[in-house]
């Protein structure tokens, strides 16, 4: 990064990227254990008993929550400063989950599940509006050339971060469960904590992870109000329906916008369930699943600088192709595991992460890249919105048409592993509309692979 800032003296940005940091650490540490797709609240869902359904609702909830992204376009239409309309939603937000342990207390399992999927409704809607709010502040700050590694150098610090919480927290909610091997039960003597460290404390324990993850996330947003903000200093002239239209408006957009739907909908069809496979169909502890979390977030980091770089000398279409390709073969190798045989996942973990990481900053760096000047927030908070809606579709579609098991030959397939396996399909098939897309910073991409793979024999 230093590289970066001897190109860019703005002192501003130094602060901008410290401050993004040391916030990002504490919402990181936040995400990780209390939103959707956390081992933990699938780890929730399954002590209360969540059917394949309700799996479904949990998944499609996290994207329903894009939708309310063009909100934030609506609330921030007139502000001159978004600084504290972002910190006010998205506080609400993560004190939201404050109380998801409260769902252990309903008479019925199920009332406790309405109650999880409900609140996670809202937070997660809130949550979304204030990230939709924050990009539009964060991209005025951070110059459009170095984005790419702005985010990969911030991502890198803050997925360590939260690896390493989450890994610790994964293994004392682990010491509640009866079998324990010798190293857990010496730990436990260590701390002389035999009779708290039972079963039934288990749901308890991991209420007060949410509380105090929603603590954390709040402290968090004290350091992001030390965020520098660039004011508006015109108020945008066109009307609310005029900013919502304007984007569709632009060809590549719309062109940019239909991958994102076929991309989120490919990506949607199995989601749910990969957790709860996991812990349900291969008896995987939270420990191993942490593990493979391990494995997935390392490489993350390990690719993140890569990413940006590429992105950046590259473009966004050619480094999403790539990712295309490893996204295809994810769930397909999910097809070769059973109760006790997923060794496999190690090696898959790790196409995961580099594949996430790069679509994590190319979703981002694109929908920018193509935005008009000014209109950042609009663009971003429409694509969010539909292909969000696009995602929650398939998901939905996952529990509404949960299929039977499948025999192939001797081979008994699980109707998750015929779930994954349609979804990997899906998700090459998204080629076609990414093929129509058109970037202008664009190179081939076995232009940029020649290059990629002369690059380490040349002298630098």
């Amino acid at each position: 990064m230093s590289k970066i800032y001897k190109k860019q003296k703005d002192s501003r940005l130094r602060t901008s990227f410290r401050t993004s940091i040391t916030e990002g650490i504490f919402a990181q540490i936040y995400g990780n254990l209390s939103v959707i797709g956390s081992s933990f609240i699938v780890k929730l869902m399954v002590i209360l008993n969540a059917s394949p359904m309700h799996y479904s609702l949990l998944s499609a909830i996290g994207q329903v929550s894009a939708i309310w992204q063009p909100l934030g376009v609506a609330i921030t239409h007139k502000l001159r400063e978004r600084k504290n309309a972002c910190i006010f939603i998205t506080a609400l937000g993560r004190f939201l989950t404050f109380f998801l342990g409260l769902s252990l207390l309903f008479h019925s399992q199920l009332q406790g599940i309405w109650f999880v999927l409900i609140l996670l409704f809202f937070s997660a809607g809130l949550q979304s509006l204030g990230s939709n709010i924050w990009i539009a502040w964060i991209s005025d700050l951070i110059p459009l050339s170095i984005r790419g590694r702005f985010f990969s150098k911030r991502n890198q610090v803050l997925i360590g971060v939260g690896l390493i919480v989450s890994y610790i927290v994964s293994f004392h909610i682990d010491l509640f469960e009866a079998a324990k091997g010798a190293f857990k039960a010496s730990y436990i003597h260590l701390l002389k904590a035999e009779h708290f460290f039972i079963p039934q404390n288990q749901p308890w324990f991991l209420a007060g992870v949410f509380a105090f993850a929603s603590i954390i996330g709040l402290i968090g947003l004290i350091f992001l109000k030390r965020q520098p903000e660039n004011l508006i200093t015109s108020v945008p002239e066109l009307s609310l329906r005029e900013r919502y239209l304007s984007p569709f408006r632009d060809k590549n957009f719309r062109l940019l916008l239909i991958f994102g739907i076929w991309w989120m909908l490919a990506t949607g069809v199995g989601s749910p369930f990969w957790g709860p496979y996991m812990m349900k169909k291969l008896s995987m502890s939270l420990f191993e699943i942490q593990l493979y979390n391990t494995i997935s977030v390392c490489s993350s980091l390990l690719s993140y600088q890569f990413w940006g770089r590429f992105i950046d000398n590259n473009g966004n279409k050619t480094a999403m192709k790539i990712c295309v390709a490893l996204g295809g073969l994810n769930p397909m190798l999910w097809l070769f595991t059973s109760p006790g045989n997923y060794t496999i996942l190690w090696f898959e973990a790790l196409i995961s992460g580099c594949m996430w990481a790069g679509t994590g900053i190319i979703t981002t760096n694109f929908v920018l890249s193509v935005a008009a000047k000014g209109s950042e927030q609009v663009y971003s908070g429409v694509y969010g919105a539909i292909t969000g809606l696009a995602m929650m579709v398939s998901t939905l579609a996952c529990g509404i048409f949960f299929p039977s098991a499948l025999t192939f030959g001797k081979r008994v397939f699980e109707p998750e592993q015929v779930i994954f396996g349609v979804g990997g399909i899906l998700r090459w098939l998204s080629f076609i509309p990414l093929f129509f897309v058109v970037e202008k910073q664009n190179v081939p991409l076995h232009k940029a692979l020649i290059s990629l793979f002369k690059s380490p024999f040349e002298k630098r």
